[in-house]
């Protein structure tokens, strides 16, 4: 992952990107830069807010009871650690 997120530029372009496919509505790509963030840089507090808010929004807007349960728990997941990491 931290290959991933030098060949992308760095954690600021890997947050970037999947902001801005976030706010245009595809989370599903949006997911995939934040995992890339998140694994490239795990004490990201930022990476791990927007990671949150990408899978929140899929939760939201699956149909599937089994993609909602992954879904969810990632973005529980990540929304924790964005507010330990806050909390130090």
């Amino acid at each position: 992952a931290r290959e991933v997120g030098a060949l992308a530029g760095g954690l600021e372009a890997l947050l970037a990107r999947a902001q801005g496919l976030h706010e245009a509505g595809d989370a599903q790509l949006a997911a995939h830069f934040a995992d890339w963030a998140v694994d490239a840089v795990p004490e990201s507090r930022e990476a791990h807010a927007l990671r949150a808010a990408v899978y929140r929004r899929l939760t939201e807007t699956s149909t599937s009871t089994m993609s909602k349960g992954i879904y969810g728990a990632a973005a529980r997941d990540s929304a924790a650690l964005a507010a330990k990491e806050k909390d130090r």
